[in-house]
């Protein structure tokens, strides 16, 4: 009978939780909250044969209610758990998690000793990419960067138009003179609930206006569209569950974007935006991500810029040289990050006046003008999907010229390019466009 007990006893354990040692050292100091994350089911969904027959919006649509089926069904346990134990709880179906509120020592215990598999952990907290922000007159028009990239030539044959770009920042200023025309009119905000979009802090209306900006030249793309959605506080860093809530918005923003801009980001090698990427790229929106700030080091890229399944963004400056602050690869796994690079230094663009402009640096501008360049791809071709976008800013970029240092992170082929600084290279619309 002993021996039964013990067995028994030695199941439980084997198939209840995990708990991350950091988290319970936090809720021993007072933290109170905690993700439950669990096996995703991504894989599960892109299986499905069914949604291979679909397309367009009703794949979107069988995308989503599978996603919020699976997700439900394997969350509803430890639901019930957490309200048996007086916790609050909030469900995310965009990644199979749980964000759990109220904890203490002896209910995290509790939820831990619940069977099945899963992981009690700290979220996971990013910021936007470093960049430093300075007033400035907007005399320049095009815009450096944006003529760098030659969008001045792809503009004879399309502006970006019929393409909508969705930034996931600090919130977009809808009052400039150079952004309200282009509104979409689908917004979200998981942090202070406003009706419609605002940006206190102002990185958001940076990239935005770099995007698609209708004025001075400072838009790579000024026909095209934007909608939003507040993956970050005033302060300008993002929670794990308020992140996956704008991610999991995309799918259902009306109108759905068709590219998400993204210029934030964490320390290396976390998969925790990896569903997310994952279910856009199946709703066939393009994820662009910025790669970071914290140098020019080798293997110095952020997450979730530097996993698979996205395109990643390195920063050059107006001599077409890599940005000091501009992180390189590989990746964890020994993967060519970034892939691609794009101007990033001493951008002018929207502040958060009605008609002010402000000059910022970082691969936080970088990843717009790459939006931006997108946009007109897409406008011109619209049945091109990731890999034809792909491979048209990979396959025609230009190659500047390479220092030692640029050098020094690895070389993948034979040639200069690419190479762990500039990816493929700084980005050419024109050419993307076979102009």
């Amino acid at each position: 009978m002993k021996l039964l007990l013990v067995l028994a006893a030695t199941l439980a354990v084997a198939a209840a939780g995990t708990v991350h040692p950091a988290l319970n050292l936090a809720i021993q100091q007072g933290a109170t909250e905690a993700i439950l994350e669990l096996p995703q089911v991504m894989d599960q969904v892109e299986a499905s044969p069914s949604l291979y027959s679909l397309s367009g919006d009703a794949k979107v649509s069988a995308l989503v209610a599978t996603l919020q089926g699976l997700t439900s069904a394997a969350q509803a346990p430890f639901v019930q758990v957490a309200s048996s134990l007086g916790l609050e709880t909030q469900t995310y179906w965009g990644s199979n998690i749980i964000l759990v509120k109220g904890l203490t020592p002896e209910t995290l215990a509790t939820l831990a000793a619940t069977p099945g598999e899963f992981t009690l952990r700290q979220q996971v907290t990013v910021r936007m990419s470093p960049s430093i922000a300075e007033a400035t007159n907007a005399t320049q028009n095009p815009q450096w960067g944006v003529a760098m990239i030659r969008a001045p030539e792809a503009w004879e044959r399309t502006q970006g138009e019929g393409v909508v770009v969705c930034i996931i920042d600090t919130g977009v200023n809808l009052g400039h003179v150079a952004l309200a025309d282009a509104y979409g009119g689908a917004w979200s905000d998981p942090y202070y609930n406003t009706a419609g979009p605002t940006d206190q802090q102002g990185h958001g209306s940076q990239c935005t206006g770099i995007i698609l900006g209708r004025a001075n030249g400072i838009g790579v793309a000024p026909a095209a569209q934007w909608v939003a959605c507040r993956g970050l506080n005033h302060q300008g860093s993002g929670t794990e569950a308020n992140l996956i809530s704008c991610g999991q918005w995309v799918l259902t923003a009306n109108p759905r974007p068709n590219i998400v801009s993204n210029s934030w980001g964490g320390g290396a090698g976390d998969p925790f935006y990896n569903t997310v990427v994952s279910a856009w790229r199946s709703a066939g929106i393009i994820p662009v991500f910025a790669i970071g700030g914290s140098g020019a080091a080798c293997r110095t890229v952020g997450s979730p810029g530097d996993q698979p399944n996205l395109i990643s963004v390195g920063a050059t400056t107006n001599t077409d040289t890599m940005a000091s602050f501009s992180p390189r690869g590989p990746n964890a796994q020994g993967e060519l990050k970034p892939e691609i690079s794009a101007p990033g230094n001493n951008i002018v663009s929207c502040g958060t006046g009605a008609n002010n402009y402000i000059t910022m640096s970082g691969t936080s501008m970088a990843t717009p003008h790459t939006a931006g360049a997108i946009a007109l791809l897409m406008s011109a071709n619209p049945s091109w999907g990731y890999d034809q976008i792909f491979t048209a800013l990979t396959t025609t970029p230009a190659h500047p010229f390479l220092s030692n240092a640029d050098r020094n992170c690895g070389l993948p082929g034979p040639g200069d390019f690419p190479n762990q600084a500039f990816g493929y290279g700084r980005i050419d619309v024109a050419a993307a466009l076979g102009l």
